[in-house]
C-alpha cells in the first residue's frame, strides 16, 4: 500500500474516530489525523525523489552510492523515515509549501494527548479538525495537484467542513474579545493567541473579567478557567519558544527570566518589563555602565560583578 493511500486511510479513520466520540476513539482521532498529514508530506517528498534512489528524500539517512554507470548518487539508507524537522528543511530547499503554524498546533494537540491526558470531547477537537482541513485542502491541491474531496470522499470531507465552520465562528468570537482586552506586552498577547486549554486542549479561550484590568481565561469547550498567574507565564513561554531554543542551542541572551519584583517567569527581556506585574528594571549597570545580562537582572541596577564587588565591600 502506497504512502498516499495510507495518508487518506489515516485521515478517514481519524474523522470516523472523531464522530464516534468515545474517549479512546477521540485519542485515536488525534493520532490518526496527525499521522495522515505527515504521510501526505512524505508523499510529496517521495514524488521528488529520483528514480532508483530508494525514495531518498523520505528517508532519515541519506548515503552516497554508485549507479550502474559508476556515477555518484545519493540513496535512502536504513529503515527510519525523515522526522518533522528534516521534512521541513527539505520542503524549504525544494519550495514545497505548507502551513507549519497550523501543523505545530496539531502536533501540540497530539503531544498533549500522548503525555498530559487532557479532558477530551468532540468540541475540544474542533480546532484540530479545522486546522487539519486547511492543511489537507491546500497541500493536496497545491503540492500534490489533486482534489481533496475526491481523495477523502464525500462523507469525510463534509464532516471536516461542518466542524470547521462551527469552530471558526466560535474562534472569531473569542478573538474579538481578546482583541478588546488591555495587553501591556505584545509578547503576552502573541502567546495568548497561541495558547490552548490546559484541561482539554481546545484553543477556544476567551477573557472573563475586567478587560481593562485583570481577567482570567475561560475555555469555551470545557468551561475550565485559568488564573492570570498561570496563563501569563505559559503564554510568554509559548511566544518566546523559538528564541529560547536559539539561545539554548546557539548561545545568546535568554529571552525571558523570572521577574526580580514578583518572581514570575514572565519578564520579557526585549520589552524590558514583566508581562505579569508590569515591573521594569534598569538594564544598564549604574556603576560600570555595561549592559546587564538577562540572567543578572535580579541584581539590577547593578550587573552581577558590580553587585558582587559591592556586597564583598560591605
Amino acid at each position: 500500500m502506497d504512502l498516499l493511500t495510507n495518508a487518506i486511510d489515516s485521515l478517514q479513520v481519524g474523522v470516523e474516530d472523531y464522530e464516534t466520540g468515545t474517549r479512546p476513539r477521540l485519542l485515536s482521532a488525534v493520532r490518526n489525523i496527525h499521522a495522515g498529514i505527515l504521510l501526505l508530506y512524505k508523499e510529496a517528498l517521495r514524488r521528488e525523489s529520483p528514480k532508483d534512489s530508494n525514495d531518498v528524500l523520505i528517508m532519515a539517512r541519506i548515503a552516497p552510492a554508485r549507479d550502474k554507470d559508476n556515477k555518484l548518487i545519493f540513496v535512502g539508507a536504513g529503515e527510519k523515515t525523515a522526522d518533522v524537522e528534516q521534512i521541513r528543511g527539505r520542503f524549504d530547499a525544494l519550495g514545497i509549501k505548507t502551513d507549519w503554524v497550523r501543523f505545530r498546533r496539531i502536533t501540540q494537540a497530539r503531544n498533549e494527548v500522548e503525555h498530559h491526558h487532557p479532558r477530551l470531547d468532540q468540541k475540544a477537537l474542533h480546532g484540530l479538525i479545522s486546522d487539519s482541513l486547511v492543511i489537507v485542502r491546500d497541500f493536496i491541491r497545491e503540492e500534490l495537484d489533486d482534489d481533496p474531496l475526491q481523495l477523502l470522499g464525500d462523507k469525510t470531507w463534509k464532516t471536516m467542513l461542518a466542524v470547521s465552520d462551527v469552530y471558526q465562528k466560535e474562534k472569531q468570537e473569542c478573538d474579538q474579545l481578546l482583541a478588546k482586552a488591555k495587553w501591556v506586552s505584545a509578547t503576552l498577547k502573541q502567546g495568548v493567541d497561541e495558547l490552548s486549554c490546559s484541561a482539554c486542549g481546545s484553543r477556544l479561550l476567551r477573557p472573563v473579567g475586567d478587560l481593562a484590568g485583570e481577567f482570567t481565561l475561560q475555555c469555551s469547550s470545557c468551561g475550565e478557567e485559568e488564573a492570570r498567574e498561570i496563563y501569563v507565564p505559559r503564554a510568554v513561554a509559548s511566544a518566546l519558544r523559538w528564541e529560547a531554543y536559539i539561545a539554548m542551542t546557539d548561545g545568546g541572551e535568554t529571552p525571558c527570566v523570572h521577574c526580580p519584583e514578583c518572581g514570575e517567569k514572565a519578564y520579557v527581556v526585549s520589552e524590558g518589563l514583566c508581562a505579569y506585574c508590569e515591573n521594569s528594571v534598569e538594564q544598564t549597570c549604574a556603576v560600570c555602565g555595561n549592559h546587564i545580562p538577562a540572567e543578572e537582572l535580579d541584581s539590577s541596577p547593578l550587573c552581577g560583578y558590580c553587585s558582587y564587588v559591592a556586597n564583598k565591600d560591605d
